[in-house]
């Protein structure tokens, strides 16, 4: 009495296969879409070019709002490109030996907490602070090596070394 209530194993069976490959094949284009969206690319000239027209429409507080007209970007991105290179506050002027030396006693105090070493800079990001720090580390280390300039590749290959 019980078998004739249930329909066919098999019946099952195959309506569950189905369904796990219903499910499956959902999953799948979820990924697939999340991917698409999350494609690592430089941005472009067009693309620093219209998201300079879209924080000049909406402000610099609404990255989500921006980040859905911006094909393939997502708000931490735009923030991030607008703050770090398309601002047209920041300077990228060449760094003075007085801002060197600012940098150099601020991060005596603050480390690298670059968001706070960044404020007393005006117009320079904090992805600006930091790279002059490390610039200034990879040139100081040079003459710490090397104090006289001489060129050790060029001794080596005349054998004097």
């Amino acid at each position: 009495m019980v078998s004739k209530l249930l329909p066919p194993i098999s019946n099952v069976l195959a309506s569950l296969i189905n369904m796990k490959m219903e499910n499956i094949i959902n999953e799948n284009e979820k990924v697939i879409q999340k991917n698409d969206r999350r494609h690592k690319s430089k941005f472009s000239i067009e693309e620093d070019n219209k998201l300079a027209s879209l924080v000049e429409k909406y402000g610099t507080d609404n990255w989500s709002k921006i980040s859905d007209e911006m094909e393939n970007r997502n708000p931490r991105q735009c923030r991030e490109r607008w703050n770090n290179y398309v601002n047209p506050a920041l300077q990228n002027d060449k760094w003075t030996y007085e801002e060197d030396c600012l940098l150099v006693s601020k991060y005596a105090i603050y480390g690298s907490h670059w968001n706070k070493v960044s404020k007393f800079f005006q117009n320079k990001s904090d992805n600006a602070v930091r790279n002059r720090w490390h610039t200034l580390l990879r040139r100081s280390e040079k003459k710490i090596l090397n104090p006289f300039g001489i060129n050790i590749e060029q001794l080596k290959c005349n054998n004097k070394l």
